[in-house]
């Protein structure tokens, strides 16, 4: 289709999303993207030509689908639909959303009225659409919807995938690029050829005694190919290097979206920083692609390419190749039975030495005792027996299968020098046409001989797919839910005969409670009677087994987590990551100003503390949150929950272990009048829940495993 103007029906943003919903794998009907849009436009409300992007991308996250808002120019729009993402944006009040589905350098495909309708437009028509004419590097609102996550979706069984499958998986957004690999190696296999073709005219040549001038044109023609095969194998080699880059960024990118929306209480006993470690196999991956993509591609065409010019020779050399085909595939099939598995379980040990020893660093005071050195290295000997065990069946059916090969070139060049060499003394066959056979079966079988490196990185492939697999399974969080959040300066809450069962801390007991908007409230109790439980329901990283829970008085089951949490603040055990103090209690929250995070910091009394430090509030912190104290990461973790003034303000012993000063400072900002949120703070502390006017008493039952929650004025002893 030649490249029109643009002239298309109105983009709705309904039928955009559902448009690009489609495109990502989701189905998804019409009537729910207008439902989306709908909650979208009541939780932010405003002109849509202000807050059109804003709208989508909230929608589009209510879908799974990874979307954000991003101020790019044409040309950086563009270079994202090159790279596989939707591009919107080019908004106009009477047309809509402009949808940019693909680009080739000079036309994109655009998105029609139709669901499934597209046209070519010209770079021109685009400039004029987003008023970019005549100006360069001008920059324009337009949402960036990446392609669909490599993992399960929320509520997918995780570890159903075998691991041949999640390779397909991982480059199948790469086959455009690996289809250009491949002709490049078929062209690079019939330029090889040139080579024993041009030895077979050579032989001839001289056996009948011709002219010089032959020479000369076969070795013209030789350079010639052998040029083209040079020229293929180093666009072969800039090809596979995109590949390995996009590779890395895809997983990165699909990893840090997945990461922080894990279900944190499907993990189990699993230790999620360890967990995190798998990533670094995307290393493996790179590389493994490429040596297939390259030598393994490469060697296969060669093959094929080979077989088929000797099948030409003589019938002898096509049932020789048909043969020697069906032998090396059958063979290597049939011994390579449970290498995948055990390449996958050597794996395996090789992360939970890893862990062992992220154990030791974690660790450091209580491996420095009596007896520490002698077990860390006792199981760290264990540990490696197992991985050596496991490691010595897997070399096992490696080495069988390397073994075969070997034979196999053996065999097969012995049986092709005596059979060729009976057809020559037969008349069969040319002196030429043998040394072209001869060298076209070594180069076949000096590529067999390298099966052996590339089967151990296929073996290596599976294995690292597998371990990045187990994280794109992790359980996350649903993504779906109202985006109209309740409006208040304090939520109130209430508790309606609330059950949560399991290990740990458990509410085995219904509690039935209400809480008032701006009211101040102390769960007092020792540990494990269900205070961290009853938070983590109202925070809504746990579900309630029975009962009901209301946040003024919306459920928060109805609400997609991310809107919820944007109004709601829980404090824990410190949290640091490796960043300025600045980072640390703005986490990319953009409402929230140099100006709060200082007055944040002042009001709980740290302020002071911080701007000692080399660079203030731009002073750089170690993931363990070095150089600042652990009470001083206690009081930073509270101003990260106060400095947006959330509705609710939950807190979970983190005043228990600060002194009194710094626990004076703390109070101090939770309570303060000015501050309207709802605060409810665990301790197990009587001297901490006595100053607040109502206290929530949690007390262990005598039968175990159940609670007794009940209100008073004091603390019952």
């Amino acid at each position: 289709m030649a490249p029109e103007s643009l002239n298309t029906d109105r983009q709705s943003l309904a039928t955009t999303l559902l448009r690009i919903s489609r495109d990502c794998g989701a189905v998804v009907e019409r009537s729910r993207t207008e439902q989306l849009l709908t909650e979208a436009r009541v939780a932010w409300p405003g002109e849509e030509s202000d807050r059109w992007a804003k709208w989508l991308v909230e929608s589009s996250n209510s879908l799974a689908l990874r979307a954000k808002v991003a101020r790019l120019s044409l040309d950086d729009a563009l270079k994202l639909v090159e790279d596989g993402a939707h591009v919107i944006g080019g908004y106009q009040p009477n047309a809509g959303v402009l949808v940019l589905l693909s680009y080739d350098g000079r036309n994109a495909q655009v998105a029609t009225g139709a669901i499934d309708g597209r046209t070519k437009i010209s770079r021109s028509a685009l400039e004029s659409r987003c008023g970019a004419e005549g100006s360069t590097g001008r920059v324009y609102t337009w949402v960036v919807v990446e392609p669909p996550e490599l993992g399960a979706s929320p509520g997918h069984a995780a570890h159903t995938h075998r691991p041949i499958d999640r390779v397909l998986e991982l480059v199948r957004p790469e086959w455009p690029d690996i289809w250009v690999i491949i002709v490049f190696a078929l062209f690079t296999g019939i330029m090889s050829l040139a080579t024993p073709i041009a030895v077979e005219a050579l032989v001839d040549t001289v056996a009948f005694g011709r002219l010089f001038q032959q020479l000369a044109v076969i070795t013209a023609l030789l350079f010639g190919c052998l040029t083209i095969a040079a020229t293929m194998s180093g666009l072969q080699t800039y090809v596979v290097e995109m590949i390995q880059r996009r590779l890395f960024a895809r997983v990165a990118a699909d990893l840090a979206h997945r990461l922080p929306r894990v279900d944190h209480a499907k993990l189990g006993s699993e230790y999620a920083p360890e967990l995190a470690n798998r990533f670094f196999d995307v290393v493996t991956l790179q590389k493994v692609v490429a040596q297939l993509l390259l030598d393994g591609l490469t060697v296969v065409l060669t093959t094929l390419i080979g077989m088929t010019v000797l099948a030409f020779y003589h019938p002898f050399l096509l049932l020789f190749t048909a043969l020697l085909a069906v032998v090396v595939i059958g063979g290597l099939l049939f011994l390579g039975r449970g290498a995948i598995d055990s390449g996958i379980n050597e794996s395996k040990m090789k992360y939970k030495i890893g862990a062992w020893l992220e154990d030791l660093m974690r660790c450091p005071t209580g491996f420095k005792g009596k007896g520490g050195s002698e077990f860390a290295a006792d199981r760290a000997n264990l540990l490696v027996s197992k991985y050596l065990s496991s490691r010595r069946k897997h070399f096992r059916l490696l080495f069988r299968q390397v073994v075969f090969v070997l034979a196999l070139q053996a065999i097969a060049g012995t049986v092709l020098l005596a059979g060729g060499g009976w057809l020559v003394m037969q008349g069969q066959l040319s002196l030429g046409q043998l040394v072209a056979a001869e060298l076209i079966v070594s180069t076949i079988l000096a590529s067999l001989a390298k099966l052996g490196k590339h089967l151990e990185g296929f073996y290596d492939l599976t294995a690292a797919v597998d371990k990045l697999g187990h994280l794109f399974d992790l359980s996350i969080e649903r993504h779906d839910g109202l985006l109209s959040v309740p409006q208040g300066t304090g939520f109130g809450v209430r508790l309606t005969d609330v059950q949560r069962h399991g290990r740990g801390e458990a509410l085995s007991s219904g509690v039935t409670v209400s809480i008032e908007p701006g009211e101040r409230v102390a769960l007092y109790g020792r540990a494990g009677t269900g205070k961290t439980t009853l938070l983590n329901l109202l925070y809504g990283v746990e579900s309630p087994d029975d009962g009901h829970i209301e946040i003024e008085g919306a459920d928060p089951r109805d609400l997609r987590p991310d809107v919820l949490r944007a109004k709601i603040a829980l404090v824990g055990e410190p949290e640091t990551f490796a960043g300025t103090v600045m980072e640390n209690v703005r986490i990319g929250r953009p409402e929230v100003t140099s100006t709060d995070v200082r007055k944040a910091l002042e009001a709980i009394g740290l302020l002071d503390d911080i701007l000692e430090l080399p660079d203030g509030i731009e002073t750089h912190l170690g993931a363990s949150g070095v150089p600042l104290t652990p009470n001083q990461l206690r009081l930073l973790m509270i101003a990260r929950a106060i400095v947006s003034r959330p509705s609710l303000v939950m807190v979970d012993g983190t005043l228990d272990a600060l002194p009194d000063a710094e626990f004076d400072d703390a109070l101090a900002a939770l309570t303060d009048r000015t501050a309207q949120w709802t605060l409810v703070l665990a301790t197990g502390k009587k001297s901490i829940a006595q100053p607040f006017g109502r206290i929530l008493h949690f007390a262990a039952d005598e039968q175990p495993g159940q609670e007794r929650l009940s209100t008073s004025r004091g603390i019952s002893e």
